[in-house]
């Protein structure tokens, strides 16, 4: 692809974007343009052949597609860099939580923005992204963007104000899995499995689980009623967690998250 690739900022989500692009076979590492606060982050990426720049500033001049990484609270100081780049017919990417496309515009001069929500996952190719756009992004241009944010795993393409809720479900979702993953290996050590064991049978379990309900898309609740017998030994745990409420804290936990998002979208977009 003859495309020059910018990220601003290679913090966790820029490292990753950076790194899945040149994975991918998207673009080769020269054509990944980097730039970011503290030059140590850049050196990796430096001695593995991607182009390093000086300045945001010279990063925008040279890129045709810029991620926008940085955390939220830094995005006006971030912007006040770039502000003298003409980015019209330039692509802009960002991951930023809360930062509106119409802020972004306003900011960047961009007729081409795309907000992302890529979580953990997009790691290893295997994320969930939330993707919302402007309307006006030509089709050849949309082809681009999905090629290169396919790189980090399932695009699901939402409306904007929909992208709080994507956040707290998908972006935010991996660490709640990891804490209920957690728990479920200390509950096997206390019942006197070895670490490595409880960790095999939870992860397998979790990853067959989910495979079942994707292939045969039929409703979670059927599955578990399958296997849930008359005084069995799985009814019993199902009651001991409705009894603590498990459902309806997990329920509680995502709508609390989905409160926080829409909190900074009002705090950063006025």
């Amino acid at each position: 692809m003859n495309v020059k690739v910018g990220i601003i900022g290679v913090g966790n989500i820029g490292s990753i974007i950076a790194r899945r692009l040149v994975e991918g076979k998207v673009v080769d590492p020269e054509d990944v343009i980097l730039s970011n606060r503290s030059k140590e982050k850049l050196v990796p990426f430096q001695k593995s052949g991607y182009t390093i720049a000086d300045t945001n500033e010279e990063l925008c001049e040279l890129s045709d597609v810029i991620f926008l990484c940085v955390k939220p609270q830094d995005s006006l100081e971030m912007f006040s860099q770039i502000r003298r780049v003409s980015l019209k017919e330039k692509i802009v990417i960002s991951t930023m939580a809360a930062v509106s496309i119409r802020k972004i515009r306003e900011e960047t001069g961009s007729e081409k923005v795309v907000r992302i929500m890529p979580n953990v996952p997009a790691m290893i190719g295997k994320g969930v992204i939330g993707m919302a756009s402007s309307d006006n992004i030509p089709s050849d241009d949309r082809e681009l963007i999905k090629k290169v944010i396919s790189t980090l795993g399932f695009v699901v393409e939402v409306r904007e104000k929909d992208l709080a809720a994507v956040t707290a479900l998908s972006g935010s979702g991996p660490a709640f899995v990891f804490v209920m993953v957690e728990a479920l290996i200390d509950a096997g050590l206390r019942m006197g499995l070895s670490y490595e064991k409880a960790r095999v049978m939870v992860l397998e379990t979790l990853k067959g689980s989910a495979e079942l309900l994707k292939i045969m898309g039929n409703h979670p609740g059927e599955f578990r009623h399958v296997v849930t017998s008359p005084a069995g030994t799985t009814i019993e745990g199902i009651y001991t967690m409705e009894r603590e409420g498990i459902r309806g804290a997990l329920m509680k936990t995502i709508h609390e998250t989905f409160l926080r998002a829409l909190k900074l979208e009002e705090e950063l977009n006025v």
